[in-house]
């Protein structure tokens, strides 16, 4: 595979530090716009965010309770008005439910109990593994896809086969939760460039 640490020195000298880069104020906030994101643009999720913001239902119980109707013209700017709504509620059930009991389950738990979330796939398990509780995760999206493979490492097809092939990698790298997140955030700005 590839070095990951000499990857993120590399990319910080290019880049700069990017501290905790994914948006959010709060862990749930993080957790509805890595749903929200999905298929579409940040700036469509942040619309639905705010909009979620100023209905007072961004928090867990007061989203989770919410019917449909309610929810569906809120988060309308991200897209996908039928499944969206129902993938949010979905996530503030878990979220109010399971949340506050994560401290109590490994790593490879947590990510298996966020996958039985409606909405919540390989990818936003990892983003919400890593920003939202903290946890080593690294983000095999296509950006880091991108960059990966403009280093010559050999990049397998699907999001489960990359994964595998990078945790030996991440093994050797010896990130630490900070120093992955702001990975994922420099191999975003990276793969912004390389995609123009």
């Amino acid at each position: 595979m590839i070095d990951l640490r000499a990857l993120h020195r590399e990319l910080r000298a290019r880049h700069g530090p990017q501290g905790w880069w994914w948006p959010g104020e709060e862990p749930f906030e993080i957790a509805v716009g890595a749903v929200l994101v999905q298929r579409s643009r940040w700036a469509q999720a942040a619309t639905a965010i705010a909009s979620l913001r100023g209905a007072g239902l961004l928090e867990a119980p007061a989203l989770a309770a919410a019917d449909e109707a309610t929810v569906r013209p809120l988060v309308r700017a991200a897209g996908f008005p039928r499944s969206k709504p129902h993938r949010v509620r979905s996530l503030a059930r878990w979220w109010a439910e399971r949340a506050g009991a994560v401290g109590a389950l490994s790593d490879a738990e947590l990510r298996s109990e966020l996958l039985t979330v409606d909405g919540v796939g390989e990818e936003t398990a990892d983003a919400l593994s890593l920003y939202c509780f903290r946890r080593p995760a690294f983000l095999c999206d296509e950006y880091a896809r991108r960059v990966l493979s403009d280093r010559g490492a050999e990049v397998p097809g699907t999001y489960r086969a990359f994964r595998r092939a990078v945790e030996p990698a991440l093994a050797d790298a010896g990130l630490d939760v900070p120093e992955l997140a702001e990975l994922h955030g420099l191999i975003v700005e990276e793969g912004k460039l390389r995609g123009r």
